[in-house]
């Protein structure tokens, strides 16, 4: 316990040493200079505060920075009068007429069924009326639009038709040459070269059928496609092949010669429109009576609805007159 004191009487004498020490230093510490906190520069001459001296501030107010002014875009003369014309319509009130009061009529229910009724009638006899061929609302062709279509898609027949003419008429050439020559006939190749000659030629009027057929089905003669081309001929369908051709000579000329197919296209086109007319013109005349029909009973119906509606006006204006007073002045439809 002694030695804890003496230590702690040591400590404190140490303390006091050390804070005594601290003041005196903190009472020997010099003034801060501010001028050798500045930035060191050069002067240009020894009295230079008195030749450039600090300005004063000024007596006069401030100038205040002017607020920017937004500027509209510029409008456009019908742009204001719209504008104006708008502004106008609000500030003028706006009055609507009061609708007339129409008296109240009361009906049965079975006359509002009779009414109904009728009505739906003549609704039917007037769609009756109504009714148009169907071709009477097609768009008119386009001539010119229509036959370059035409020469457009039969222009990869007449390569076709061409092409096989040309081998048929090289094959039956080489036969005629070998005709003339006497070895050839000896020997036979003249027989071949006509065989060969006639089969091209058959191959030829096949494919000239199939021609004319995509001709009729381009114009509009044929419903469906043209049969494919049929690479094996027996005599019966030989035969059936040549009438084909002096059937539809005129045809076989008009896709062999370009010359002669723009009038036959031509013809056709007016064809055409003539046919298309004159069924719109029977279809009409096979319509006529039922329209003239359905425009009868419209009359009828019409009488007759007319007739009940005079008959209630007649009954409701004697109860009126009898309860309520005169008659009104407006009377009541019911179409």
């Amino acid at each position: 316990m002694g030695s804890f004191t003496r230590l702690t009487k040591i400590r404190m004498a140490e303390f006091r040493t050390l804070l005594a020490e601290e003041q005196q230093q903190i009472a020997q510490k010099p003034e801060t200079d501010i001028k050798s906190t500045r930035l060191p520069f050069r002067r240009i001459t020894a009295n230079f505060y008195d030749e450039l001296p600090t300005p004063k501030a000024s007596d006069a107010h401030p100038v205040t920075p002017k607020r920017p002014v937004i500027k509209r875009p510029k409008m456009k003369e019908w742009q204001r009068l719209l504008w104006l014309q708008r502004m106008a319509d609000v500030d003028t009130p706006s009055t609507k007429p009061l609708l007339p009061e129409f008296p109240v009529y009361i009906i049965s229910i079975d006359e509002l069924r009779f009414h109904q009724k009728i009505k739906k009638d003549i609704a039917d006899q007037q769609a009756i009326l109504d009714q148009q061929p169907p071709e009477a609302s097609w768009k008119p062709l386009d001539k010119e639009k229509t036959l370059a279509k035409w020469r457009r898609q039969l222009v990869p027949y007449q390569k076709q038709l061409r092409s096989n003419y040309d081998r048929y008429a090289v094959a039956k050439q080489e036969w005629r040459d070998a005709e003339k020559s006497r070895r050839h006939r000896m020997t036979g190749k003249a027989q071949k070269l006509e065989k060969i000659a006639d089969t091209l030629l058959y191959d030829f009027l096949e494919v000239l059928r199939f021609v004319v057929e995509a001709l009729f089905h381009v114009v509009g003669l044929r419903p469906e496609p043209p049969n494919p081309i049929r690479t094996v001929l027996n005599e019966k369908d030989q035969t059936t092949l040549e009438q084909f051709k002096e059937n539809h000579d005129s045809e076989f000329s008009a896709m062999a010669d370009t010359k002669k197919l723009t009038p036959w296209l031509d013809q056709r086109f007016e064809s055409i429109t003539q046919v298309r007319q004159k069924r719109i013109e029977q279809s009409i005349e096979e319509h006529k009576a039922q329209k003239n029909r359905a425009c009868q009973e419209i009359e009828r119906l019409s009488a007759l609805l007319t007739m009940k509606q005079a008959t209630q006006l007649h009954h409701q204006a004697a109860i009126n007159q009898k309860f309520l007073g005169p008659p009104p002045s407006l009377p009541f439809s019911f179409l």
